[in-house]
């Protein structure tokens, strides 16, 4: 199993099965190391969540927190993990990282998220909806590979030209996954 990658590059592996087995070590792992903190839940998210398609190889794991104070008190345990912090990457996600310095800069993201926040349901519902429906997963594939092709060493661009396709891929995604809990 390939993982992790140098920072700012992007590169794109074929889907692979022991990506979920490595989500799960990691889930047990942060249970451990946060078990004294307010963490809800642990999901595995991202692209290497999602069965069949090519993604970075960096495994995301999303963890639900009661609110932002859990941020400043897992921060003393992350760092002295190795995890580097990136600060608040949108509302109510703040992200840690942790990989192998000049080796494999990243190999895995933990986005602490407000339980119940548009950000969580939105992780969640992604995944499930490209993961029940693979006709939208292949739209999410070739906008993947398209923007890897022509962005190899630049990650914002990479990351700004499948927005559009992610935000309306994300619409239907939340809303099938509203419809459904009815």
């Amino acid at each position: 199993m390939e993982l992790g990658l140098v920072e700012g590059t992007v590169k794109l592996c074929e889907h692979d099965s022991e990506w979920a087995d490595e989500a799960a070590r990691t889930i047990e792992y942060l249970k451990q190391l946060l078990k004294d903190q307010d963490i809800l839940e642990y999901q595995h998210v991202g692209s290497t969540s999602i069965n069949g398609i090519p993604a970075k190889p960096i495994i995301d794991i999303a963890a639900a927190i009661s609110d932002e104070s859990v941020v400043e008190k897992c921060k003393d345990t992350f760092e002295a993990e190795g995890f580097k912090y990136l600060g608040k990457v949108q509302d109510d996600d703040w992200m840690y990282y942790i990989g192998h310095p000049g080796q494999n800069d990243r190999t895995h993201h933990v986005h602490l998220v407000t339980a119940g926040s548009r950000t969580w349901k939105a992780y969640i519902a992604f995944r499930d909806y490209l993961n029940t429906f693979p006709d939208e997963a292949k739209k999410y594939e070739d906008i993947k590979r398209k923007a890897a092709e022509q962005n190899i060493n630049k990650r914002k661009e990479y990351h700004k030209m499948k927005s559009p396709v992610i935000e309306e891929l994300e619409m239907k995604a939340i809303e099938w996954f509203d419809a459904k809990d009815r």
